[in-house]
Formats: structure tokens, sequence, C-alpha cells
């Protein structure tokens, strides 16, 4: 950018930076950044203000956008919030087979509070009374409260500030229900009911025991279970108040939960007769939204289906309470069949009609689940249902590997088999043998375990149909089941190489890890747990303190590690890279960060790869994995991208005379 094109830009920033940098420095720093590095503005402005400690930096946080603690919902993606720590403490916590220490507390601002956790806290202390900006944060719902994360795309900087805080904890709107109006989904609701039962009882958790107090509630629409996890006394038969309660579904059945932020008061309202029944079911007859089968979606909460029986069986299943029968089996009309469960026992047969009443619907691998459960009925119909002979699913035609994604359902991909691996194990009790190795074609390559002989052999190209796709740690994998079909084909592609297909990290967010992927982008960021590390010399578990979470006390191995983050402008990854490619990608070896750590200590072992990585335009290859903290790579290649900045400019130009003709 000229010097004229970097006005608009350095005005700003000097506005947000404030005194926290000279004139010259700061346009020093954007012709680098942008000029030299050829990083995009929004990444410029980020790096800067990262660098120089700025406090409002709101105008320069990408697609993030600054709320109130009262104003959050619980749904945000990205999300700043600026705030003052009520509490924190540094907790360990047990995550894939890993230990790591996150800061977890409660934060507010003067509309009021909220609990955070934040996943890689680094050597920060977070003390309460600190005021700080919490950058890029993901919120969730969780007992009817707000939950702030801060995980591998966020981070916590320092304000200057003082806050005053709110005693009102910022939790989801709350809405007030009749029993029967109950789906098990809510997460903050009002309701008046008398107890119809109750009992105090002690429980073990992972703090030790704990008194609680359950039974059940009801009023003139029907009668649930309850918990309350604070011990208060309840009168039998009296009527209260139960406000910012969550709800739950288990075994079909809605249940009622009082947390901390929930309130039990006498309530001198009009509940009407209540009527307990032992299944908990609805006082008076509920009806749903008549649909089709192929009109289901999943999702509903009360629906009504006028089916067939295709077919049926009585199974005995264990639950908490001890065994208990339900009736299972697929029911269809004239648009197709789903399964259904009905989870009381229920005389129906096959070939008979129905009505389904009242009834709610998952969802497992893309294909819709009907559920009839204590606020549900079925009625025998005296009336003939045609049924459609194939079933109904929500998925169509073939995809390509590299848009396969988790939940998928009746998939169909033709590919190469790169692999195949036999294994004995055991399922449930039962001995299988599982086939399992990598499927690819000329968009990805994918795990694959097939759970019957098709005679796959490597090198094989195939058709496989009918499939389903499950994740592990967050990569998608293809499962041939007893359904699934497998067909030779004449291979009409060449598979991906090796090195992997390349990806956006916008494209992973939306459809989830894989194998053997490349992402390409700017190393903006070095994490906490880099430089020269020590293992364990029997398992290669890094130590910590001189100890090893499987073997105890060892004398550790050096290694270097580098914990990078790369933008590529879709988004940022974190990126775990190994001793060799480290050594490749900073040109220092191991032997030289040992000397320098003996030297100067470890930390300038990371000061020192930093400088040398940081802003380097990177491909690194290896497994994506996507969980709660983010997307993150294990590389097992990594190569430093050359900039042509004379053909990179001539492009750009080519783009901005093409929009303006």
């Amino acid at each position: 950018m000229t010097s004229d094109e970097l006005t608009p830009l350095f005005e700003e920033m000097k506005r947000v930076l404030n005194d926290k940098i000279d004139d010259e420095t700061l346009r020093s720093e954007l012709d680098k950044y942008l000029n030299e590095y050829h990083v995009d503005v929004d990444a410029a402005k980020r790096g800067i203000l990262r660098k120089y400690g700025a406090i409002d930096s709101a105008s320069a946080t990408g697609s993030s956008v600054v709320k109130k603690i009262s104003a959050l919902t619980g749904t945000e993606q990205n999300v700043d919030v600026v705030a003052k720590i009520v509490s924190s403490e540094h907790r360990s916590i047990r995550g894939k087979g890993i230990d790591k220490t996150v800061v977890s507390g409660t934060l507010g601002d003067d509309t009021g509070t909220a609990s955070f956790t934040i996943w890689e806290p680094g050597s920060a202390e977070y003390p309460a009374g600190a005021t700080y900006a919490f950058r890029n944060c993901y919120c969730k719902v969780w007992n009817g409260n707000i939950q702030v994360n801060v995980g591998n795309r966020g981070r916590v900087e320092p304000v200057d500030a003082d806050i005053e805080v709110s005693g009102t904890a910022a939790g989801a709107p709350a809405e007030t229900k009749k029993i029967g109006q109950l789906t098990g989904v809510e997460q903050n609701v009002d309701i008046s009911a008398k107890v119809v039962s109750v009992e105090r009882r002690t429980i073990s958790t992972k703090n030790g025991e704990k008194e609680i107090v359950s039974g059940t509630i009801g009023d003139s629409t029907g009668t649930v279970p309850f918990t309350i996890w604070e011990p208060m006394d309840l009168a039998l038969g009296a009527v209260y108040d139960f406000k910012g309660c969550y709800c739950k579904v288990w075994n079909g059945t809605v249940q009622v939960n009082l947390g901390n932020r929930g309130t039990v008061t006498p309530s001198f309202a009009d509940v009407g007769d209540v009527e307990y029944f032992p299944s908990v079911q609805s006082a008076e007859p509920v009806n749903g939204e008549m649909k089709k089968i192929s009109e289901l979606d999943g999702k509903e909460t009360s629906v009504d289906l006028k089916v067939k029986v295709v077919s049926v069986e009585k199974r005995t299943i264990s639950t908490k309470n001890g065994e208990k029968e339900i009736v299972s089996g697929r029911i269809g009309d004239e648009t197709g069949t789903v399964p259904f469960t009905i989870w009381e026992p229920a005389d129906v047969v096959k070939g008979g009609s129905y009505m389904f009443r009242n009834c709610y619907c998952k969802s497992w691998n893309d294909t819709p689940q009907v559920n009839v459960g204590n606020r549900g009925r079925v009625e025998p119909l005296d009336a003939a249902i045609d049924v459609a002979e194939v079933t109904y699913d929500r998925s169509g035609g073939e995809s390509k590997i590299r848009d396969v994604h988790e939940g998928s359902g009746n998939v169909t991909v033709r590919g190469r088999v790169m692999s195949v691996e036999v294994r004995d194990v055991v399922i449930r009790g039962e001995n299988r043998t599982v086939w399992s190795g990598i499927l690819a074609d000329e968009t990805g390559r994918i795990q694959y375990s097939a759970w019957k002989d098709f005679g796959l052999k490597e090198g094989d190209s195939v058709r496989v149909s009918d499939a389903y796709v499950r994740a592990w740690k967050g990569i998608p994998q293809l499962n041939m089941g007893e359904r699934c079909e497998v067909s030779r084909i004449d291979s009409d592609f060449q598979p991906v190489g090796t090195g992997g297909s390349l990806r956006t990290v916008g494209e992973i967010m939306r459809t989830g890890g894989g194998v053997d992927l490349d992402v390409e982008g700017l190393v903006v960021d070095i994490r906490a747990g880099s430089g020269l590390i020590k293992r364990c010399p029997q398992c290669r578990r890094s130590i910590l303190n001189g100890a090893c979470v499987a073997h105890g006390p060892v004398e550790g191995v050096n290694d270097l590690r580098l914990k990078a983050v790369i933008d590529d402008g879709t988004g940022a990854i974190g990126a775990v890279i190994g001793r060799a490619d480290t050594e490749k990608l900073s040109g220092m070896t191991l032997d030289e960060a040992a000397s320098l750590a003996s030297r100067l200590g470890e930390g300038a072992v990371a000061a020192k790869l930093a400088s040398m990585v940081l802003m380097k335009r990177v491909r690194a290859s290896g497994n994506v994995t996507v969980d709660d903290f983010g997307p993150s790579i294990n590389v097992n290649g990594i190569k430093t991208i050359e900039v042509d900045t004379a053909a990179e400019a001539k492009a750009l130009l080519n783009d901005v005379e093409a929009n303006l003709s």
C-alpha cells in the first residue's frame, strides 16, 4: 500500500493506540505488516494492537462484537467482553489423556456477572479485582447460566480501568410454562407447581458427598420429577414458585432441575387439581403438530403422525432405576419410513395403523428418529395406510470425501483404498472383526471402518453406498455397516497425494477435521509450552516439574516443540510442531536450544524461536481435529512459502482494475 493509502488506516490506529506508540513507529509497523509481510488489514491491526498492548481494540477484532454481560445469550461464537475478575482459580484438568491447567471463576461488569474459563492461560495469574478485555470469546449456557470461554483463538488483555460489578448473574431469558408445556430443552424456566412427593438424599460427587432434594411436582397439566441440587425443606402438598429451572429429557421423561441460580418460594398460585401419574404422564391429553414422515427434520418437540408399523420388537434395557421395557422398530406412511421408540410398555403390532400423539424427534446419522415419551401416547386407527417402499433419509447423491462431515448418514462416495488393516475388537462383550484403513479421492482422504468383510484390497477403486459418518477426536470416519454396499469400479480420478489436500480454516470449521490435510497461512502467535521441553524417556509424554503423569518422577529427555497459531484470513488454527519441523522452520537445533537455555533460561529459547518464525508464511500438513477449544493440527510436515511480492502486487492490481472497469 502506498503512503496515501496507509493514511486512513494510520489515523484509525493512532486513535485506538492513543499514546502507546509514536507516529513514526506506527507508520513503520503498518508498512512492515502490509508491504513486507503481505498480511491483510485485519491481521495487521491485530498484530500491532497485540504487540503494543492496546486496550480499545474493538475496531480491529475482525468479526467479533463487543457486548455487556447482560446482553450475552450463550450462543455467541466470537464476542469481546470487558470485565473485572470477581474470583479466579487455577485448576488442573485432564482432557484427551493430557493434564493441563486452566483458569476459571467469575467475571463481571456493571450489568451482571458470568462464569468464565481461560483454556490456555500460560503463566499469567489473572487475580481477582483486575480488569481485562476478553477477546474473541465463545459462550455457552449450562444450568441456565452464561459461561464465557477463551479458547486458543481468544486472548485476554489487561485494561487500566475500574469497573463497578453488578451482583446479578447473567442467564438465558426466563420463560413461564405449565408442566404439560415442558419439552426438556428449557434452560431458564419458571414453574408454579404442587409438591406431589419429596425426599432428601445424599449422593456421591467428585467433591465428596452432597445432599439433594428430589421428588415429583405437578399442576393441572401433568407431573414431572424434579431435583434441587441444594438442601431445602419442602412440604408435601404445598405449592411453590420454582424459578430459574433448567430441564432435561432422560429415557423419554422430562426432568426439572434447580441449580445454584434457581430459587424456590411459597406460592399462592392456583395450579388446579393435580393427579399423580407414576409414569409422569400428562394429566390432560396434548396433541402436537400433524406431519408426514418426509416432513420431519429431527428437531420436533411435539408432533402427531398417522403411521403403519413396519417392524416392532420389545426390548429390556438397563437404567439407573433398574431394568425397563421399551418398544422400538420402524413406522411409515406414503412418504417414507423412520425408526421409533416408545419409552413405556405399549401394545403395537406389525402391520397395524396408529396415531402417534405428541412425539418428539431426534436426528442420528442424518435420519430423524421418533420418540414417544411420558407425554405422548399411541392410539389405534381403523384405517389402511400405504407405506413407501424406500426408507426416508435426508441425504442425497454422491459426495466427495472433502465434503463428508460428522453426522452424515446414507453416504455414498467413490475412492481408492490406500490401506487395509484387520483387527479383532470386543464390542459390548462380543468379539468382532473390523477392517480399517484410508480411502482417498481427488479431494481428500478419510479413515474408514468396515464391520463386515467386503473383500477390500489396497489399490482397489470402489463405490461405497449407505455408509454413515462418526467422528473420533474431531476427525470424521466413514463407517461401513451391515446395510452398506461396496462395488468395484474403474478408477476415473487421481487420489490426493500423501502431502494432503489444502483446506482453509473456514472450511475446517464448517465441515470438521480430517486426515492428511494442509493449511497455509501466517504464523501470528507462539503459545505457552513452546521451546525446550522435557519428555518422559519411557512414554514420550511431556513432563511437568520432573514428573510424568504415567510413570511418576523421571529424568526428562530434552525435546524441541512449537505451539503456534496459523491465520489464513478465514480463521486461526492451533498447530503443534515437533522437533524436526521446528528445527527446519526456525533454523535452531535442539543442541543450540539446550545451550541457550543453560545460559539464559528456557524462556530465552521460546523468545528466540518466536523471533525466527513469527509472520512467516507456511504450509503445514497433518491430521486436523476440531473440539470446544477450536481447530488444531498435529503437524507432520511443514515448509516455508516464499512470497513473490511482484507477482502478488500485479495480481492485486489486476483485481482492482477489473473491479473498476
